[in-house]
């Protein structure tokens, strides 16, 4: 659980939470858990850290970009598994497509269907570690609408092919890869 700690922290600190914060949690939640003798209480505090180390990235992560970015991400996040058009985008934010469409690379970085794409690999991702689901059907409920599209999709922001990605999370021995997706 240690380790856990110690593996929260330094994604927090890829996330972006200052470092001298994050490794102050970090002696504070191992601490926490040299002082606890009961899996119940030892479970709570690698809950309790988890919830706050998140909570920290989220915040940052928030305050970085504009209302009207922060409404597409949250949009984007929140209909992952729809069409999301650069209209519907627009729209919400109360801008101009090709307004909204530079604001957003040039504030984010990448593209908004960039963006979506990310958001959906990742998602993915997740589908393709929790769950049995066929590879199909993820592509499908992720509106990818052609599965080799899918795979190359994939296969950018991972590295590997969907597959490949399930087989390497889900060894016997219970160690995934971690895998640098951004």
């Amino acid at each position: 659980m240690i380790i856990g700690i110690a593996l929260i922290c330094r994604a927090a600190i890829e996330g972006g939470l200052n470092e001298e914060a994050a490794l102050t949690l970090n002696d504070y939640y191992i601490q926490q858990l040299e002082e606890e003798e009961q899996i119940s209480g030892i479970n709570t505090v690698i809950e309790e850290a988890v919830s706050e180390f998140t909570h920290r990235v989220a915040n940052l992560n928030e305050q970085r970009y504009s209302a009207p970015i922060q409404a597409c991400q949250h949009y984007i996040s929140d209909h992952l598994y729809e069409d999301i058009t650069l209209e519907q985008l627009a729209g919400l934010s109360f801008l101009s497509p090709n307004y909204l469409s530079s604001m957003f690379k040039k504030k984010v970085g990448v593209s908004i269907s960039e963006y979506i794409q990310r958001e959906r690999i990742h998602e993915a991702m997740k589908l393709l570690t929790l769950t049995q689901y066929p590879i199909s059907d993820i592509c499908s409920w992720l509106n990818f609408h052609d599965q080799s599209y899918f795979i190359k999709v994939f296969k950018k922001f991972t590295g590997m092919t969907p597959r490949q990605y399930r087989n390497a999370e889900q060894r016997p021995d219970g160690f995934g890869n971690d895998i640098e997706t951004d």
